[in-house]
């Protein structure tokens, strides 16, 4: 899906999270060549690297840039955007305090995580491609911190 450009910071990192939540989604099956702990170190890192950060950037620069611009907002999809964001906080924070989890809980947050970067790829990041002003966007991508595997 062709991007605007000052936006591609945020696609790259989505792109990490797809992999990341394809390796959840299939923990615990004949398809995962990782264990448990090592599944859960990677989780912990990447979210503490990455995830954590770049929900910040959605949540202070691209969302507050979309209502600032937006003529007509889509307010169910930014509430339910926002909802994923508090639901995977959740789910990674009682993985990382509960080390008897299970690998259906890493497999269901696999499942979270990519449907939630569907959506914003699909259906917000095109409200705000048509939202926001071209100078706007540049001058958010600026905001954006720089992903740890791609430098983006």
């Amino acid at each position: 899906m062709k991007r605007h450009e000052a936006l591609n910071p945020l696609s790259h990192h989505h792109h990490h999270t797809l992999t990341q939540a394809l390796e959840l989604q299939r923990a615990g099956t004949e398809k995962s060549q990782k264990g448990y702990t090592e599944l859960l170190r990677d989780l912990i890192g990447f979210w503490e690297r990455d995830g954590n950060n770049h929900f910040r950037d959605e949540e202070e620069v691209l969302i507050p840039l979309y209502l600032e611009h937006a003529d007509s907002i889509e307010m169910d999809l930014v509430k339910e955007i926002l909802y994923q964001h508090a639901q995977i906080r959740s789910s990674i924070q009682h993985l990382r305090e509960d080390r008897q989890t299970s690998y259906k809980e890493m497999n269901e947050l696999g499942e979270l995580l990519n449907n939630h970067v569907r959506l914003e790829e699909r259906q917000l990041f095109p409200l705000i491609e048509q939202a926001v002003p071209e100078k706007y966007l540049y001058q958010a991508n600026g905001r954006f911190h720089r992903d740890s595997h791609s430098g983006f």
